[in-house]
């Protein structure tokens, strides 16, 4: 009979450190979980350094058109959509990085309703500036995962650096 009692008693003590060690693990979980939720939905990763740019043929709103010829030297491109509020917020950033580092060529790329565009396309005076739907053909060759997306693009068509904030791309002044 002793051995029935220390049996039951050592099972006891097994299961209170099961429970112990349960709870503890879900409060790790818990932890985890708001940290998670702090750091928002996952997003793609932008197109590599080093990427060439495809075939591609758009008219810019000045009647122009763009193509991979358009980038015969370093070329900051913006791309942003009417639908996505941080675009909003990043074109002051975007016009800012523009006025300080002064390129030579600066493409603006806004996807979406064409009449919404026109918040855009008002402060990209200094760029020349396509509009197009959504998965439009400039978007395409750049692959854009996500907006904003800023990107410094060689006079080869093989982008040098891309990145979700504008004043994190290399500077490119004039010559």
């Amino acid at each position: 009979m002793p051995f029935l009692v220390a049996a039951v008693i050592v099972i006891g003590l097994l299961c209170l450190v099961d429970l112990v060690l349960t709870l503890a693990v879900v409060r790790r979980l818990r932890a985890h979980t708001l940290r998670l939720a702090e750091l928002g939905p996952a997003r793609a990763p932008l197109v590599q350094p080093g990427t060439t740019l495809g075939d591609f043929s758009a008219t810019a709103l000045d009647g122009g058109t763009v193509s991979r010829a358009f980038f015969s030297g370093p070329t900051v491109v913006g791309v942003f959509s009417t639908e996505c509020a941080s675009c909003h917020e990043r074109l002051p950033e975007f016009t800012s990085y523009l006025a300080d580092t002064r390129p030579e060529r600066v493409l603006a790329v806004v996807t979406g309703d064409a009449d919404e565009a026109r918040r855009f396309t008002g402060e990209l005076t200094s760029a020349t500036v396509v509009v197009e739907p959504m998965g439009g053909p400039v978007s395409r060759a750049l692959q854009v995962s996500q907006f904003p997306s800023f990107y410094l693009v060689d006079g080869d068509a093989v982008v040098v650096a891309a990145d979700t904030a504008p004043g994190r791309l290399p500077a490119v002044t004039r010559r």
